[in-house]
């Protein structure tokens, strides 16, 4: 698969699907390939175990992903900036005239609606949810010019939990063992 035709990857499915598994492949692949790999997952992190925290950052809190995410939109900004200044119009003609001055960065969540379904939630935790929902469709909107993708795993990717600006800029979806409501 490549990330200049699918750009960002929805996994969903059932409880025990698969979606971790897959998510691990795919990862595992960006990482051979030298791309920064940064993973949300909100699950314990009993799934990316010690040797998976050699290779790749993993984050566990909801106020360090959104200081990741910003950093994530600068990086963005500043990679529109650049190709506009040295006139090329995606990652693929950046990297193939400058081979070594940059690389792709995955951003993966698992079980994203740990972090984006707002049942139940305070105040204060609507408005972390809110930017981090900002955040992921700015990037799902822009990201794929710049190399900047997005993977996320749900179980269920229905618009209370993920928004359709989000999914709409999500062109390769996956979806594991899932009853008939659900793989709608």
């Amino acid at each position: 698969m490549s990330l200049d035709v699918y750009p960002h990857i929805l996994i969903g499915g059932g409880t025990n699907s698969g979606k971790t598994r897959l998510l691990q492949l795919l990862l595992k692949q960006c990482y051979e390939k030298d791309y920064q790999i940064t993973i949300a997952d909100f699950k314990g992190m009993v799934d990316f175990p010690l040797s998976w925290r050699e290779k790749v950052r993993l984050i566990d809190d909801k106020k360090e992903l959104i200081e990741f995410l910003d950093l994530l939109i600068c990086e963005l900004q500043r990679r529109k900036i650049l190709f506009a200044q040295r006139m090329c119009r995606d990652i693929g003609d950046f990297t193939k005239r400058y081979p070594a001055e940059m690389n792709r960065i995955i951003f993966a969540c698992d079980e994203v609606a740990e972090l984006l379904d707002a049942t139940g939630a305070t105040k204060e935790e609507k408005d972390e949810i809110n930017k981090i929902s900002h955040r992921l469709a700015q990037i799902a909107r822009l990201g794929r010019a710049f190399g900047i993708h997005l993977f996320l795993a749900c179980q269920r990717s229905s618009s209370d939990v993920i928004s359709g600006q989000i999914k709409n800029n999500i062109s390769y979806r996956v979806c594991g063992r899932a009853d008939s409501v659900l793989s709608k």
